[in-house]
């Protein structure tokens, strides 16, 4: 059986490929075939695995575990350069209304680019939640208390947003949100945040319809190249986003929980997702956008109730997680073999298994290259990152960008590419070596690291393809 997606040629032997075109059977040259070899090592990609940890990384004397106890230091692989914790690529970035819309109308933006440049030095992309308020010490903008200076009863408002312009108010600070850093390289997701401390969704049940769809529709009318995610939190404000059809993601804040608030009565792992994720009809959402769970407590402390790590971790991957924040503390180093686990699931992972391609080429004229790959993760990427090959020899790079949209590439299922890649005019003739790479675009935070040997400086040597100097 073919894979899903190819196409049927007529093959003229192992090395020779016919392709029908129109009407036509175009004989083309020799193919060359390779088969890379896979690798079960750890990859750090954007925006997937173990939020970052910078508190743990550099030269520490002492590792302390969440309630301040001393642990044995560890590393993940030799080259790491975090204790306790996988590397990452993915950075939480967290901005405060009050300090970016300082006066009503007036946005100073510096605090979130200064921490987007964080993530950056640290070869990251980033997730990103502009936060409303929070409790006692994080209040509404300033401008806004003045005009409003009662706080309702409700424990996690601080400002009504049924009696107040808090929609209207903070609707117009999202599209501003949005007119800014929509597409921004170096931010992953964005958060939906609504109501609530921290933007965490208190109260949304409580909120008028149509003050949420106000809300709803500055997120998804704004922000049209970088993804979304909604607190998955209650049914009316899920129901307005999926009545949007757009590409929605969702994000939970309490994964590991078995029995902590409850014991055996109700958990968040047993109870509150698998049921709310088919209940509120998001099982679908990770198709489109990614799904990113947050630790309820810390890591050690499900350790010290002697919950099941690997059940949660099969769980997060059946909901199909992309990226998992850990608040910064040490992955238990007896739960080390199963965190490695999960992080070479979690997301995508690339591998490519067979390449082809033809094996000389005419300058200013197309080449064809096919090849299948594998998702083996549990997510697709959602950035659209450019699919890349180039023709080096010596110090000479030529890079041809592909069409395809690796956002396509699910997991579970084979993945068919091929395409006609059209060389530059004027390209010198000569052996040139074929590398193929997915470019992010960004220097610090570098290519998609594939689940296959030979990367060199971010690409993956195929081979030799021959270029012919253009005909008369």
């Amino acid at each position: 059986m073919r894979p899903k997606g190819m196409r049927r040629f007529g093959f003229a032997g192992p090395n020779k490929i016919s392709r029908p075109v129109g009407k036509e059977v175009i004989a083309m040259a020799e193919m060359k075939t390779v088969y890379p070899k896979r690798i079960d090592s750890l990859l750090t990609n954007p925006g997937i695995g173990f939020i970052a940890a910078p508190g743990l990384m550099g030269d520490q004397e002492t590792i302390c575990d969440s309630r301040g106890n001393p642990v044995e230091k560890y590393k993940f692989t030799p080259q790491s350069k975090t204790w306790n914790h996988p590397d990452s690529k993915i950075f939480y970035c967290g901005a405060r209304w009050q300090e970016l819309e300082p006066q009503k109308g007036v946005y100073c933006w510096e605090p979130l680019e200064r921490r987007l440049q964080k993530a950056k030095e640290l070869g990251c992309t980033a997730v990103v939640r502009c936060k409303p308020y929070a409790l006692e010490d994080e209040d509404i903008p300033g401008w806004f208390r003045e005009e409003c200076p009662e706080e309702p009863e409700f424990p996690f408002w601080r400002a009504d947003p049924n009696a107040s312009p808090y929609a209207d108010y903070w609707s117009d600070f999202i599209r501003a949100f949005a007119m800014r850093f929509d597409g921004h390289p170096l931010i992953s997701s964005v958060d939906m945040a609504l109501v609530g401390a921290w933007g965490e969704g208190g109260g949304t049940e409580l909120v008028k319809p149509e003050k949420l769809r106000q809300m709803i529709d500055a997120y998804i009318d704004n922000f049209k190249i970088t993804p979304l995610q909604a607190l998955l939190h209650d049914p009316k404000s899920l129901e307005i986003i999926r009545g949007r059809r757009e590409k929605i993601g969702f994000r939970v804040d309490c994964l590991g929980d078995m029995g902590g608030f409850h014991g055996e009565r109700w958990s968040h792992m047993l109870d509150f997702y698998p049921e709310n994720i088919v209940n509120f009809q998001m099982s679908e959402a990770w198709k489109k956008a990614p799904v990113v769970f947050e630790a309820c407590w810390h890591m050690n402390d499900w350790y010290l109730q002697g919950w099941d790590i690997d059940y949660i971790i099969d769980e997060s991957l059946k909901w199909h997680i992309s990226s998992y924040n850990g608040k910064g503390t040490p992955v238990p180093l007896e739960w080390k073999p199963s965190v490695e686990r999960w992080l070479k699931k979690m997301g995508y992972r690339f591998e490519l298994r067979k390449l082809s391609w033809q094996e000389t080429a005419e300058a200013g004229k197309p080449f064809f290259v096919c090849g299948l790959w594998a998702n083996t993760g549990v997510a697709p990427i959602y950035r659209k990152y450019p699919l890349t090959l180039r023709l080096v020899k010596g110090e000479t790079v030529f890079s041809l960008q592909s069409r395809e949209d690796i956002r396509g590439w699910l997991p579970d299922r084979d993945i068919w590419w091929e395409e006609s890649v059209l060389l530059p005019p004027g390209i010198p003739e000569g052996d040139y070596e074929l590398q193929l790479g997915i470019e992010t675009g960004v220097k610090e935070i570098g290519n998609i690291r594939l689940g296959i040997a030979g990367e060199k400086d971010g690409f993956y040597p195929m081979g030799c393809l021959s270029v012919k100097g253009e005909k008369r």
